[in-house]
């Protein structure tokens, strides 16, 4: 068979001349009108027909011609009417025909698409996949008509469809979100991405656009009651900020921010928390109770008094069981940063305040206990008075050079006299403690071990050390007459 326009020879079956593109009519391409239009004229003809014929004739004559020419006018008004009711019938197998036919739809709508005209073949598209919905590829082919025209709406709605057809396989339902991630990424539409993603039980696509979701925080602890202390984690695999509230109001971007666990201790906990990904989307609002019942631990039994003192004192603390104490000296409340008492303090001079608390296994801290003292010895021999004197004496007796600690020989660093408290010794007297430091040449300290004790009262210079059962032991520090030499330092 050849087209009938350009004479180039066509395949059996094809409904177009790929050469030149001219439809191919098997039947007559009847339009609508067209096919109105004829049935009318038929219809005319028959009536016009049937009109000549007399309806009553004086003569007998006359009626016998009437009759057989009546017959022959029957005849032929019949034979009229089953051409026309072919004619129909034919043209009606057509339209039927075409109008259910997939292939005829989509050649239909390629040929409006080669001549331009968009809307036309999203018409035919729109018949196509109506029949065939099990062909996806109709339905991406739909969608970017859609696109070409503008219509975004219609776009993404073409493109949903394939996620929810249930005859996409796996590649083309990837390529449905990509497609529609990749329109909602042009229109900065961020939070229709989230959507998507939240939505989707595609693993591989919420790993691939992962940075684009807000998925509520997770937390590390079940919501309940404890009785021991919770350090609750609020996490997110997604880069991005969590917010949070203790007291059940909703959180935004003035709350607080997550950077460390929340400890939380005894009491009754409101937490609420969400998400912020670096798109500025927000995740939905996820809020747990925790009750925390836990017993805290005692406040520290301090067994001095806060007041005024006139003799060294040792600061002694009972430590309950299964606890243990820290302390500070400048008035702030201690933490499990804070000095751990191990054995009793002795007590600075002058004005001091302690506090003291006590944290058990769990680490749960208790009650602060605060003392607060007035330490002043009733002599005019001062601290700085006993340093400078020790200073003289280690000149005499050749340890050091000057007032500045130089030392005698070769080291080239300096010694260092500096005053750690005072010491009331029974049966032996109250006393100024004075550790010997040496300081390298590079500033290192480090003590010596040589420990000095001087008596407030008498004036004594002793050395101080312990014995094998902790008991202070004095040796008298004896100034060295003028010019007898020592030992090398």
């Amino acid at each position: 068979m050849k087209c009938p326009k350009c004479g180039a020879e066509l395949e059996e079956g094809h409904l177009y001349c790929e050469k030149c593109g001219e439809e191919i009519h098997i039947v007559p391409d009847f339009e609508p009108e067209i096919e109105y239009s004829m049935h009318e004229t038929l219809s005319g003809i028959v009536e016009d027909v049937l009109a000549e014929v007399p309806k009553e004739s004086d003569s007998r004559k006359e009626k016998r011609a009437g009759k057989r020419k009546g017959i022959l006018l029957a005849a032929v008004a019949v034979a009229c009417v089953l051409l026309i009711i072919g004619i129909v019938w034919i043209v009606n197998a057509v339209s039927r025909y075409r109008y259910n036919s997939s292939g005829y739809q989509i050649s239909k709508a390629e040929a409006c698409i080669a001549s331009g005209d968009v809307e036309k073949a999203v018409q035919y598209y729109e018949r196509a996949v109506e029949l065939e919905p099990e062909e996806v590829s109709l339905r991406f082919s739909l969608a970017e008509l859609y696109n070409t025209l503008g219509r975004e709406q219609a776009y993404t709605d073409c493109l949903a469809a394939v996620l929810t057809s249930g005859y996409a396989t796996e590649d083309e339902t990837e390529n449905a979100y990509k497609k529609m991630i990749a329109f909602y990424r042009g229109k900065e539409d961020y939070a229709s991405i989230n959507t998507l993603l939240i939505n989707t039980n595609n693993e591989e696509i919420r790993t691939a656009y992962q940075e684009y979701m807000a998925v509520p925080p997770e937390f590390s602890y079940q919501e309940g009651t404890y009785t021991t202390v919770v350090p609750l984690k609020l996490t997110s695999s997604i880069q991005g900020t969590i917010y949070y509230t203790l007291d059940g109001t909703i959180p935004d971007e003035n709350s607080e921010i997550y950077t460390m666990p929340i400890f939380l201790e005894t009491g009754k906990y409101e937490i609420s928390a969400m998400f912020v990904n670096e798109y500025g989307i927000q995740s939905e609002v996820v809020a747990k109770t925790y009750i925390i019942d836990i017993i805290k631990p005692p406040a520290p039994e301090v067994d001095n008094y806060s007041g005024d003192y006139t003799t060294p004192t040792m600061i002694t603390v009972q430590v309950p069981m299964d606890c243990t104490v820290y302390y500070t000296m400048d008035g702030t409340i201690p933490t499990e940063q804070s000095a751990m008492y191990t054995a009793p303090i002795p007590m600075p001079l002058g004005r001091s305040t302690y506090k003291f608390i006590c944290y058990n296994e769990e680490g749960v801290a208790g009650e602060c206990t605060t003392r607060q003292f007035d330490l002043q010895m009733q002599t005019d021999f001062t601290v700085d008075m006993a340093l400078a004197r020790l200073m003289e004496i280690m000149v005499a007796n050749g340890k050091i050079l000057d007032g500045a600690g130089t030392p005698a020989g070769s080291l080239s660093g300096r010694y260092l006299y500096t005053f750690q408290y005072a010491l009331s010794i029974p049966s032996q007297g109250d006393f100024y403690v004075i550790y010997e430091i040496y300081e390298d040449s590079a500033g290192v300290q480090n003590r010596t071990g040589t420990n000095y004790a001087v008596n407030v009262y008498t004036q004594e210079y002793f050395t101080l050390s312990r014995d094998a059962l902790g008991g202070y032991v004095l040796e008298a520090l004896e100034e060295m007459p003028e010019g007898e030499e020592t030992p090398e330092s």
